[in-house]
């Protein structure tokens, strides 16, 4: 049986299981899949499928996408900024090999093994959109502190990656509408060590609600940008 409703695919975090559910609360919208790799999330609605996936590990993405009839929008939230064994690094001189590596594989290689098994799949909706969770701090022009350079080097090559994803896709999908989202600086274990003193924290809801309205409301010509929580364009 045809449907109009749409089918959405949402990686794991706190923001994503924000999104997950505000998007399961959409009358457009018939399923999410909403992916994990290790910890059983919960959700109260039927509409929201759980998929366990490593999306780091190539074939598991595959199988994942693969295993799809449909898919309209894809939304990827994974993100790394520290461990136990690795923190933001304030000077060059805390810089590490292992931890730059860590960062592109958590903050910039899902994404573009979503793209790539993806493809097929967005291509056949009428109208879709390939979206990923970035960072401010990601904005090469808008780097004015420093600090923090393997997190900044994975979110800038994640833009990259999305900017570039949008113009072969200008293309090859063209009624696609791939976008870099930053969310603004959420209550979450991510940012948690960093924002005691923050005064304009938004819950993982708050900023769900923004991203959806941006991605509701782009059109194909506004694919390839990157935009803010509160629907303004970021510089790259």
């Amino acid at each position: 049986m045809e449907t109009n409703k749409q089918t959405i695919l949402i990686t794991g975090s706190t923001i994503g299981q924000a999104l997950a559910e505000a998007y399961a609360a959409d009358a457009c919208v018939e399923t999410v899949y909403y992916t994990y790799h290790k910890s059983l999330p919960r959700f109260d609605t039927p509409t929201i499928k759980l998929v366990q996936v490593d999306l780091t590990h190539e074939p598991a993405v595959a199988q994942c996408l693969a295993s799809l009839e449909r898919l309209d929008g894809i939304i990827n939230t994974l993100g790394f900024l520290h461990a136990e064994d690795h923190q933001p690094e304030k000077s060059i001189t805390r810089f590490s090999p292992s931890g730059l590596i860590r960062s592109i594989e958590l903050n910039t290689l899902p994404t573009a093994l979503l793209a790539k098994h993806s493809r097929s799949l967005l291509r056949q909706s009428p109208s879709s959109f390939f979206a990923a969770v970035s960072a401010k701090v990601g904005s090469i022009e808008d780097n004015q502190l420093g600090g923090w350079y393997s997190y900044r080097a994975s979110k800038a090559a994640l833009n990259m990656l999305l900017k570039t994803l949008a113009i072969e896709w200008r293309i090859a999908l063209p009624t696609c509408r791939v976008a870099a989202l930053h969310p603004g600086t959420v209550e979450s274990p991510l940012s948690a060590p960093f924002t005691r003193n923050h005064t304009t924290l938004k819950t993982a809801a708050e900023s769900a609600a923004c991203l959806k309205q941006i991605l509701d409301n782009l059109t194909p010509a506004d694919s390839g940008q990157f935009w803010s929580w509160d629907g303004t364009p970021l510089p790259w």
